[in-house]
C-alpha cells in the first residue's frame, strides 16, 4: 500500500486540481542562469548536478503535488514490495502526469527548469518530451544501468536531457543516481532492457562510476546517451523524485526500432518527421 502523510484520495484530488501558490507560480517562471563552465561540464561528461533548482521554501508544496499524483495513480495497489515484479521493485513509475493534473502541469511547463535544458543543450527552443515521477519504495531494488535513449524513438538523442529533481534528501543509501562520465558518446550505444534483460555493457567494465547524492530541491540533468543507474533504497523512507525530459526543437522521429515506434509522445508521426505533437509543446 502506497501512503503519504496527510494525503488521501479526496485531499490528493483537491491539491491536483487547485491553483498552485502565486509565489510558486512566479518562481517557476524565473530563469536560473547557467554559466559557461557548467555548460562545458555537462557537454563533456554528460551530466551535471545543480543545487537549489527548486528553492527550499517551495519544496514542500511541489512535494505534496507530486505525492498526490503518485497516490492517485498507485494508491490502490495493496501489494507488498516482495509481491511486485522486478521492474516495480526498482521504482514506481508514473508518466504523463501533467496532462491529467493541472497543478503538475504548472511544474512541468516551468520556464525555470526548461531554460536550464536550453542552456545545456545550446538550443534555440526546448520541447517537452514527457514527465514522470520515479519513486523508489523503502527496500526497493537497484535501477539497473542503462541509456534512456534506448527507450525513445529520437534520431538525435544527444539533444535530449532529463531533469531528475529530488523532492527529499537522497543520499547514496536511498538510491541516488550514478553516472559513467563521458559515456554520452553516440558511438557507445547498447540496448539494455532493464525490465527483461538487465546487464552491464562490456565497455563499462573499466569506467569510473560517479554517485550523485542530492538534497531536496537539487537536481541532476543528464543526457539521453549517458549510461547511468541507481542503487537500492536501504532506508525505511520513500525516495521521491520528479523527472522532466526535454528535447531540442528540431529533433526527428526514428521509427526503425519496433519497440519504440508507438511511443505516446510521437503519436501520428512517420519516420523522419519533426517531433512536434500535442505531447511535445515548445516550453521556452
Amino acid at each position: 500500500m502506497i501512503k503519504f502523510e496527510g494525503i488521501d484520495e479526496k485531499t490528493a484530488l483537491r491539491i491536483l486540481n487547485s491553483e498552485i501558490s502565486t509565489s510558486l507560480k512566479n518562481f517557476l517562471n524565473q530563469i536560473l542562469e547557467i554559466n559557461e563552465e557548467q555548460i562545458k561540464f555537462y557537454q563533456q561528461y554528460g551530466f551535471i548536478k545543480i543545487e537549489n533548482v527548486l528553492e527550499e521554501e517551495f519544496v514542500l508544496e511541489v512535494k505534496k503535488i507530486i505525492e498526490s499524483a503518485v497516490f492517485i495513480r498507485k494508491g490502490k495497489d495493496e501489494r507488498e514490495l516482495k509481491e511486485k515484479s522486478r521492474y516495480e521493485q526498482s521504482f514506481l513509475q508514473c508518466g504523463y502526469l501533467c496532462w491529467d493534473y493541472p497543478a503538475v502541469k504548472e511544474i512541468v511547463f516551468s520556464k525555470r527548469f526548461a531554460a536550464i535544458a536550453k542552456y545545456l543543450l545550446q538550443a534555440e527552443h526546448i520541447r517537452l518530451w514527457h514527465d514522470q515521477a520515479l519513486f523508489k519504495e523503502a527496500g526497493g531494488r537497484v535501477t539497473d544501468e542503462h541509456q534512456d535513449c534506448s527507450y525513445w524513438p529520437i534520431r538525435e538523442p544527444q539533444f535530449s536531457t532529463t531533469m531528475w529533481l529530488a523532492l527529499v534528501d537522497i543520499p547514496i543509501e536511498m538510491g541516488c543516481l550514478y553516472f559513467y562520465p563521458e559515456t554520452n558518446n553516440p558511438e557507445l550505444r547498447e540496448y539494455v532492457d532493464i525490465f527483461k534483460n538487465p546487464h552491464s555493457p562490456d565497455f563499462l567494465n573499466n569506467k569510473e562510476k560517479i554517485y550523485v547524492p542530492l538534497k531536496a530541491g537539487d537536481a541532476t540533468f543528464h543526457s539521453g546517451l549517458i549510461f547511468h543507474g541507481a542503487g537500492e533504497n536501504k532506508t525505511n523512507q520513500m525516495r521521491e523524485v520528479m523527472t522532466i525530459i526535454y528535447i531540442k526543437d528540431g529533433v526527428t522521429f526514428d521509427a526503425s526500432d519496433y519497440r519504440n515506434k508507438s511511443h505516446t509522445s510521437c503519436i501520428g508521426l512517420n519516420d523522419g518527421d519533426l517531433i512536434n505533437t500535442k505531447y511535445t509543446p515548445i516550453l521556452i
